[in-house]
């Protein structure tokens, strides 16, 4: 081979390593994106693939005694058949919906008081100190909002939002209402006076910027203690928290089979912000209740199989640190705290 032709070989040899090091910059790039997004940024709604669940089911990592940093000390049971959704109030009153009627309990588990519904009721959110009507009790039926006064006195019947509606979770912020809408897979927003704001989710609207993978009827929200209301993207595994005016300001979780990650097709099933800002949240596939820091980082399980069985109703946390766990199975609220040794444990 002469002179000229070995350059070219070597020249080709060059190029082609120099494109697959662009190739390797770009992929790691976009994989620093999507984990680590600036402000503002908003990242392609991409689902994971398809995949035999079985097999995912057998890759999960087990979790370990030491990972749990909770024990189950009270409950209570609910007189519902069908419990459907679990919210604690400001002043730790515990209302639990399902069947047709919403029922108020004190923080003791004693029931107060039953709010009558026309209807099977499908979430539940209740005005904080902040909110701009404080104690109202907003229900969410299936595809509209029903309103109670803090006495349990009907005051209101929001506009139905049409035939695919399947309202799945509900969240009151200070200044208004936010639904979470499974049928239509947008979020709907609302002043406290039930008048409708620009929704959040691919509406036909090309300016519209976020989208929400929602492939069953898990996908629910809950305010935040920043002005955020986080909302989850189930199809994509992780939580994304929006501006009040509904811009993507940042989000955090992500799919594995490790315990600190979230698992199978579609999760966190259900989602509650803690008084003190750290996330609850339960999944389904393999039923497991954990705690995130405000930042979102894995910081310990709450309860997991064989102790809990089925996917939880609902999840919320009151001012005392305890976390409830509402069982629809066996329609009771389940209470957990800290273990004794007052330490959460690290996975």
């Amino acid at each position: 081979m002469n002179r000229s032709g070995l350059y070219v070989i070597v020249a080709v040899v060059a190029a082609m390593f120099a494109a697959v090091v662009v190739i390797v910059g770009i992929a790691f790039a976009v994989r620093m994106a999507w984990h680590s997004p600036p402000r503002h940024a908003i990242q392609p709604a991409v689902a994971p693939e398809i995949y035999d669940e079985q097999a995912a089911l057998n890759a999960a990592e087990t979790i370990r005694p030491e990972m749990i940093g909770y024990e189950e000390t009270s409950g209570f049971a609910v007189p519902f058949r069908e419990p459907q959704a679990l919210v604690v109030d400001d002043d730790d009153r515990i209302y639990v919906a399902g069947d047709q009627a919403v029922a108020v309990f004190s923080p003791d588990g004693k029931k107060i008081s039953q709010i009558a519904l026309h209807d099977q009721p499908h979430c539940l959110a209740v005005g904080g100190s902040q909110h701009d009507k404080p104690g109202e009790i907003y229900v969410g039926m299936e595809e509209h909002v029903e309103v109670f006064d803090p006495k349990g006195t009907h005051v209101g019947t929001w506009p139905s939002q049409g035939e695919k509606a399947f309202f799945t979770g509900i969240t009151a912020t200070d200044l208004g209402v936010w639904v979470a809408d499974a049928g239509n897979r947008v979020v709907w927003r609302y002043e406290s006076s039930g008048q409708a704001l620009k929704p959040i989710g691919r509406t036909g609207d090309p300016e519209c910027e976020s989208e929400f993978v929602v492939t069953n009827h898990y996908f629910d929200l809950s305010a935040g203690h920043n002005d955020l209301v986080y909302v989850v993207n189930p199809r994509l595994l992780r939580v994304e928290g929006y501006t009040q005016r509904g811009e993507l300001e940042t989000f955090w979780g992500q799919g594995s089979p490790a315990v600190a990650d979230f698992f199978g097709c579609c999760n966190p099933a259900r989602l509650a912000v803690l008084p003190d800002g750290r996330f609850v949240t339960a999944e389904k596939g393999i039923p497991r209740v954990k705690i995130y820091s405000g930042r979102g980082e894995f910081e310990t399980v709450v309860v997991g199989p064989p102790e809990l069985t089925d996917t939880p109703g609902g999840v919320a946390g009151d001012h005392r640190g305890r976390i409830l766990v509402l069982d629809a199975r066996a329609a009771k609220v389940r209470i957990f705290q800290k273990k004794a040794d007052g330490k959460e444990k690290q996975p």
